[in-house]
C-alpha cells in the first residue's frame, strides 16, 4: 500500500506538479486547496505526512500546523513546510508550531522527494 501525502497548498499549478512528483515515486497524493479543509482532511483521510503551504486563504499554515499538533488524531503525522518564505525567522516559526522540516519555494524536485521519503523512512 503506498503511502499517503498530504498537499495543503492553494495555488493549484504547484498542487498538481507537487501530486505529479509524489505520484512518479509511488505516493499517493492527496490535495486540499486551503487550512481548513487540509485539517479536515488529516483528520479523514489519515496521511502518512502532510506538506504545508504558510501563505493559505483563511487561517494560514502555521496556523494550521498548531491545530494539528493539538488533535489527538493528527499529532503524529509529520509536518514539511513548503513555502516561499523562506527566512530564518520563517523557518524557526515553523519549526516552532510543530513542523518537522522545512522546504523552501521554489524547490528542486528531487530535494522535495528527499525531505518527504527522510520523513517517510522510505530512503
Amino acid at each position: 500500500m503506498s503511502k499517503k501525502v498530504l498537499i495543503v497548498e492553494d495555488y493549484p499549478a504547484t498542487s498538481k506538479m507537487i501530486a505529479e512528483i509524489l505520484e512518479m515515486e509511488g505516493f499517493t497524493p492527496l490535495i486540499a486547496p486551503d487550512g481548513n479543509s487540509g485539517i479536515e482532511k488529516a483528520k479523514s483521510e489519515k496521511p502518512d505526512l502532510i506538506l504545508l503551504d504558510i501563505m493559505l486563504p483563511g487561517i494560514d499554515g502555521l496556523e494550521v500546523c498548531s491545530r494539528l499538533r493539538a488533535d489527538d488524531a493528527t499529532k503524529n503525522i509529520p509536518v514539511i513546510m513548503v513555502s516561499v518564505k523562506a527566512s530564518t525567522e520563517d523557518v524557526k516559526a515553523g519549526i516552532g508550531k510543530g513542523a518537522n522540516g522545512y522546504v523552501s519555494k521554489p524547490f528542486d524536485p528531487f530535494k522535495l522527494l528527499e525531505v518527504v521519503k527522510k520523513h517517510l523512512g522510505t530512503t
